[in-house]
């Protein structure tokens, strides 16, 4: 429009402008020739990268662009936004310019106003993100933060960028357009302007000129730096957004559908060397952003024991950077063992990790190559626990007798019709697990489950050969066991005619529902013609059938005057997404006053039972139990009256019924608390 301002793209430095281009190029050679070797390094040894779920844009758009699990912590969400959005801006901001520049004018009038007070904004955010940042680390405002010197580098950076280019768009306005300045729609660039509108024309052109190479010259060496700082998360952890595996999480753990031929070559599986991981864990390894919020989650971390699952990326990240292809990732060539023992893998790292890094898909990788090479740091507790798997078919060292007779007596309590005949059709094959069937202070969890069912009319059976799911022997790395198993329980199984199988343990759940669909393939080669089975398994966990029991009627819960709260345990919350169907049987008694733990729902604090450790104990730091236990022992003083921990888990059962005790709480399953208050 006339009248209008037009930008006069490269004013007063013409002359200079051949040397946009070839910093330009310099820059993005590097960051290019980086990229190339990250991709080298991910690909090695024969890896091809692929789509693992097929969600690229919409996982960007969540996780990237939406900034979905950053903005899950307020403070550093806030930070990171501030910086994130401004950036973007600034880049959108560029590129209409260039645009503007080739194809244009239409940065004109009231565009062109707006343009400059959004560009404003977005200049302000970063300088007020980056200058929090620096804050945040510098003073510790957000534990364990690693202070690297670079960081501040890069945020000092972006500040210097940012008012370079405010005193830039002052300057220009002095030279030019002083007429259209204003501090309405630049208020920054106004102050600036303000501060030079004294100077003659030719002072005004030797501080831009000198200036605008000063800013130049800052922005393509910060563009140049991106490999080497944590700026490369700008590639690499989108990158891995990008390709993250498959959803939900708890079924994305690596898998060896050549295992037999693995076996037999005495290559094993896991990563016995750095060279035998996939590429999926190494992209894993160079996205992390040393966030810290992986291990400011980790229970094992906060219990003092040896593991922070940054340092375990981190290091793989060293190993892989330093090309020790060939050396074990563990050990004094790598991560600290004790460290890869003593993850609970209850997924607290997975969930809050902003970048999909899966941790626990690593450490069991690690594990698997530890016990593949039959290293001397696997714990005595692991190994007596395969030992019990492979000869007594449960990791708790019991004898099958034990089993026999618990299931006699269920006979005699409610009628040989309550196990299960390979003639009958049943509503619900009940596999009660290893732990309920064999410790006798969890066995009432069944038959209060097996009471309520039987009152809603529920055609249920115990099936009578209950093996190990395996998925201890999975968390503690001995892959093929974990095979074996599956193979036996299934084979098991098929005996039987059911429309669903009930488990009242999330460990079963999580391997009945994900675990074994990672090798569907092998395991129907394995059962022959009986491998009808794995696709007509709908397993379902008790919660969940309770509430829907009660939301229909079949169920009616009386009262029970108690206080509790309510243990999430991690199979069943966080790698299941089971939240309120627990919650709903326990509001739904009346009298039972549920009062919420601090740390619930997925971000729930593990029982320190996961990952194999009800079976085997690294004894260093606190019991994770027991940090759980103080923390559920202090919400229950809040109320009045019997103090229950409710649980849904054999596993969480045990660990707190060995601190129930000193705590001076109660610990029951949820089907004991419903099944009590229907009897009064």
């Amino acid at each position: 429009m006339e009248g209008d301002i037009v930008i006069r793209h490269f004013h007063l430095v013409e002359d200079l402008k051949p040397l946009v281009y070839i910093l330009a190029v310099i820059s993005l050679a590097v960051v290019i020739s980086s990229l190339v070797l990250a991709y080298r390094r991910w690909t090695a040894y024969g890896e091809k990268i692929r789509v693992l779920d097929g969600s690229i844009l919409t996982n960007l758009l969540t996780f990237s662009l939406l900034q979905y699990r950053v903005l899950r912590h307020r403070f550093p969400g806030l930070m990171h936004l501030l910086i994130f959005a401004g950036i973007l801006w600034l880049f959108t901001m560029t590129v209409l310019r260039a645009l503007d520049n080739y194809f244009g004018p239409f940065l004109v009038g009231d565009v062109w106003k707006l343009y400059k007070f959004l560009g404003n904004i977005a200049g302000l955010s970063v300088i007020t993100g980056s200058l929090i940042a620096i804050a945040r680390r510098y003073y510790g405002l957000t534990p364990n933060l690693p202070r690297d010197y670079s960081y501040y580098l890069v945020h000092l950076l972006l500040i210097v960028i940012v008012i370079t280019g405010f005193a830039l768009n002052g300057l220009a306005a002095a030279s030019y357009r002083a007429e259209y300045e204003s501090p309405l729609f630049d208020p920054i660039g106004y102050i600036f302007y303000t501060l030079v509108s004294q100077l003659s024309f030719d002072e005004i052109r030797v501080y831009y000129r000198v200036l605008w190479v000063i800013h130049l010259f800052i922005a393509m060496a910060t563009i140049a730096l991106i490999p080497f700082t944590n700026l490369w998360h700008i590639i690499a952890s989108n990158l891995n957004i990008a390709l993250s595996r498959r959803a939900p999480s708890v079924g994305a753990l690596r898998s060896y559908p050549d295992i037999d031929e693995r076996i037999s070559s005495g290559l094993g599986v896991g990563i016995t060397k750095l060279r035998y991981s996939m590429w999926k864990q190494r992209l894993d390894w160079d996205a992390c952003t040393n966030c810290m919020r992986c291990t400011n989650s980790c229970p094992a971390y906060a219990s003092g024991k040896p593991l922070d699952p940054r340092l375990v990326i981190v290091t793989m990240r060293e190993l892989m950077y330093n090309g020790r292809w060939d050396d074990k990732p563990w050990g004094s060539t790598g991560v600290d063992p004790d460290a890869i023992w003593s993850c609970v893998t209850c997924g607290a790292c997975v969930f809050e990790c902003p970048v999909l890094i899966h941790h626990v898909d690593t450490i069991i990788d690690v594990r698997r190559g530890m016990i593949s090479v039959g290293d001397e740091s696997v714990p005595e507790g692991v190994l007596n626990s395969i030992s019990s798997m492979q000869y007594l078919g449960n990791p708790l060292g019991s004898t099958p007798v034990s089993r026999d007779e618990w299931l006699e007596e269920l006979k005699s309590r409610f009628g040989d019709d309550i196990i299960a005949r390979p003639d009958v059709e049943y509503e619900y094959l009940y596999w009660p697990g290893c732990v309920t069937v064999y410790d006798p202070r969890v066995r009432s969890v069944a038959e209060s489950l097996i009471e309520l069912l039987r009152r809603a009319n529920i055609k249920v059976a115990v099936i009578p050969d209950n093996v190990c799911t395996g998925d201890p022997a999975l968390r503690m790395g001995e892959e093929l066991m974990f095979i074996e198993k599956a193979v036996g329980a299934l084979d098991s199984i098929s005996k039987y005619r059911f429309k669903k199988i009930l488990v009242n343990c999330p460990h079963c759940y999580t391997a009945f529902k994900w675990e074994y669909a990672r090798y569907r393939d092998y395991i129907k080669n394995r059962l022959g013609d009986k491998a009808w089975v794995i696709d007509k398994l709908n397993v379902e966990h008790h919660t969940i059938l309770l509430y829907r029991l009660i939301r229909e009627g079949r169920i009616k819960p009386g009262s029970y005057r108690a206080i509790v709260t309510y243990h999430d345990p991690c199979y069943l919350g966080r790698w299941n997404n089971v939240f309120e169907e627990p919650r709903g049987i326990i509001k739904s008694i009346r009298r039972l006053n549920l009062i919420e733990m601090p740390r619930s729902r997925d971000r729930s604090f593990c029982c320190g039972g996961g990952g194999g450790q009800l079976f085997y104990e690294v004894k260093k730091g606190e019991r994770i139990s027991r940090v759980r236990s103080e923390e559920a022992a202090k919400t229950l003083a809040e109320g009045s009256g019997e103090r229950i921990l409710a649980v849904s888990c054999p596993y969480c059962n045990v660990m707190f019924r060995g601190e129930a005790e000193q705590f001076n709480f109660k610990v029951m399953d949820i089907a004991e608390i419903l099944a009590e208050s229907t009897r009064s």
